[in-house]
């Protein structure tokens, strides 16, 4: 899955119809964004927002006559990998050592951290 750099207004969205988990209408989303939030978005403003992130694949439509509901097109957590690979692939070449060894800033690890780290490649292994 190709990563899509979200904005926080989009990843705004996203959050909600995550927490939401079952379709939810345009009003519903623009109640929420303008009682809920400190948002005081316009119809059009939210309108234009679920535009592009349906141009984007983001979010799906379900048509209901004159009405519309939205469900995310993709997991919370589905995000969430495709993020953490991006990242990894953009700064540190897709290698997890090299982002392990510049966030550990050439501090020395304690036993339990390197305990921990043992046990997470021991549980890659086996998958």
């Amino acid at each position: 899955m190709k990563f899509i750099e979200l904005s926080d207004s989009e990843l705004s969205v996203m959050e909600v119809l995550w927490e939401k988990g079952e379709p939810i209408s345009f009003g519903e989303l623009l109640d929420y964004f303008n009682t809920h939030t400190e948002k005081s978005w316009k119809k059009q403003t939210l309108n234009t927002f679920l535009f592009r992130m349906q141009q984007k694949g983001l979010v799906q439509v379900i048509e209901e006559g004159r009405y519309k509901q939205y469900v995310p097109a993709m997991t919370k957590e589905e995000y969430k990998m495709s993020e953490s690979k991006a990242f990894l692939d953009k700064n540190y070449q897709g290698s997890i050592v090299k982002m392990l060894t510049a966030f550990n800033g050439g501090e020395v690890l304690d036993k339990g951290e390197i305990n921990e780290l043992k046990q997470l490649l021991k549980e890659w292994e086996r998958e």
